[in-house]
């Protein structure tokens, strides 16, 4: 019993050791799994913020400026006036009026008011008028011994015979009037300082009463004549009467009582490059549409000192309806996705700066912020956003396409990045990218 007791206490000695050094290397091994998983989880870790790749973007700055609100309409230029010149009398033309030059007027000459543009025979309407003096002066004579004869009371001049010589009278001086406005209708002179359109007679030509000589142009002011639909006149009408208050009021801002309009002809130069535009002013705004088109006539004054316009040319006109306080964002900055429209606007954002297991300070990191436009006017390269719904420094003008809210950015040259932005986002990237480099 003593041995089989022994061999039981050794056994059993033996077995609790085992069972305790496997719980010691349990222990021992689930310690180091947890230091394993430890080093594991900080070898994968995520980068500190300052450390992750950022997305190359482009900014610009943007301003609250006092922006014209512009619309643009073409048309095609009129002269300010048209004049149809003729006689009164017929006749044959044996004179023109000389131009600057001492030439005979032509087509495209220039004349002034009162510069006589032709004459007709006279001799005739002389005679006609020396005739009608003549008689005046006859029948004055008859009057005359006619009250000397009825002053003298003796009933040598009936009162029917009297008021005969008073009648011939009357009628002698008719005729010298009649006589001499015909023969200073013999001569034709120009109305209005004006450019000779066309000359439809020849120096011998005999012309008919009333029959066409001259066709003169007032071209000093054109007009450029724009159509506008129904949809845009009641802009147009509201600035006009905007206008007029302003003039009503005499305001100090010279803008405001003023229809500005910019004229840019259609025509090029020799090297294809645009003509100067030219500052004008909404003359006047027709109070019926056209029974054929349904379009509102609008007419724009022109100045044209050096009449280098002419009838018949096509010109656009950038009609100024409004002025407010916007900010002009690039079209290629703004985003349209579904019902929203909006841009990045540029923020700095503190961030930790870590290196490791510690932070040492905080650093500021550019930030793409998302915001929405409510309210803004499409003016064609650049759009208006009211400086009362938003409020913006700099927006994102390339590298934006795949940007979200609250996004960390690096921002390339803005000056080159800007001269070239589009709305592309691979091609823009790509260029960036270049450019940082």
């Amino acid at each position: 019993m003593s041995n089989w007791t022994h061999y039981l206490v050794r056994y059993v000695t033996l077995t609790v050791i085992t069972v305790f050094a496997l719980g010691i290397m349990v222990w021992v091994s689930m310690r180091d799994d947890s230091a394993a998983q430890r080093a594991r989880e900080q070898l994968t870790a995520p980068l500190p913020v300052v450390a992750q790749q950022k997305p190359l973007v482009a900014v610009a700055p943007v301003e609250a400026t006092l922006c014209e609100v512009t619309t643009k309409f073409s048309g095609k230029i009129r002269p300010w006036e048209t004049y149809s010149l003729s006689f009164e009398q017929a006749g044959k033309i044996v004179e023109l009026g000389k131009d600057e030059n001492g030439q005979p007027l032509d087509d495209g000459s220039r004349v002034t008011a009162g510069q006589m543009l032709a004459r007709i025979d006279d001799r005739v309407l002389r005679a006609q008028a020396a005739e009608a003096a003549a008689n005046l002066e006859q029948a004055s004579s008859d009057l005359t011994r006619a009250r000397e004869v009825r002053a003298g009371g003796f009933g040598g001049i009936t009162e029917s015979e009297f008021q005969e010589a008073l009648t011939n009278e009357a009628l002698a001086k008719a005729a010298v009037e009649v006589a001499n406005k015909n023969l200073q209708d013999a001569v034709l002179y120009s109305p209005v300082d004006a450019t000779i359109a066309r000359r439809l007679a020849e120096p011998g030509e005999s012309v008919n009463s009333r029959e066409t000589v001259f066709e003169l142009v007032q071209n000093q002011d054109v007009l450029l004549v724009i159509d506008v639909p129904e949809s845009q006149i009641t802009e147009l009408q509201q600035r006009a009467l905007a206008v007029r208050e302003a003039q009503a009021t005499n305001t100090d801002d010279e803008e405001a009582r003023l229809f500005r309009a910019r004229v840019q002809l259609e025509s090029r130069d020799r090297f294809g490059g645009r003509l100067p535009m030219i500052s004008a002013q909404v003359y006047r705004i027709a109070e019926l549409a056209d029974t054929r088109t349904g379009l509102f006539e609008v007419e724009i004054k022109v100045p044209n000192p050096d009449r280098l316009l002419r009838p018949g040319m096509v010109a656009t006109a950038e009609l100024v309806i409004d002025r407010l306080s916007a900010y002009r964002v690039p079209e290629s900055a703004v985003l349209f996705r579904g019902d929203e429209t909006y841009v990045f606007a540029l923020e700095e954002q503190d961030e930790p700066l870590q290196v490791m297991f510690w932070t040492f300070d905080q650093v500021l990191l550019p930030t793409a912020h998302k915001v929405l436009l409510e309210q803004w006017i499409d003016q064609g390269d650049t759009l208006l956003v009211p400086s009362t719904t938003v409020d913006l420094q700099q927006v994102v003008v390339r590298g934006h396409q795949r940007l979200s809210d609250g996004q960390h950015v690096r921002i390339t040259d803005t000056e080159s990045a800007t001269s070239t932005a589009g709305p592309t986002d691979e091609s823009s990237d790509d260029s960036m990218a270049q450019t940082q480099r």
